[in-house]
């Protein structure tokens, strides 16, 4: 076919429509979509400590100023 890619070049290079780039981009996606799942687990857990402690805090704050 001139002037144009033809059927058999296309095949060559593609497998199923992917190029070979795109299953290193994928497992690359997958790690950081993996990462921030793991993260944002702790962030909320992390936070919730937190504002345990905090509660902790105010409630021994109003038991000592009303004793």
């Amino acid at each position: 076919m001139k002037g144009g890619i033809d059927m058999s070049h296309i095949l060559t290079h593609t497998m199923l429509g992917f190029c070979w780039w795109d299953i290193p981009a994928l497992i690359i996606l997958a790690g950081v979509i993996i990462w921030f799942v793991v993260k944002r687990h702790e962030q909320v857990k992390e936070e919730k400590e937190l504002e345990d402690q905090l509660s902790e805090i105010y409630a021994d704050k109003s038991v000592t100023e009303d004793a």
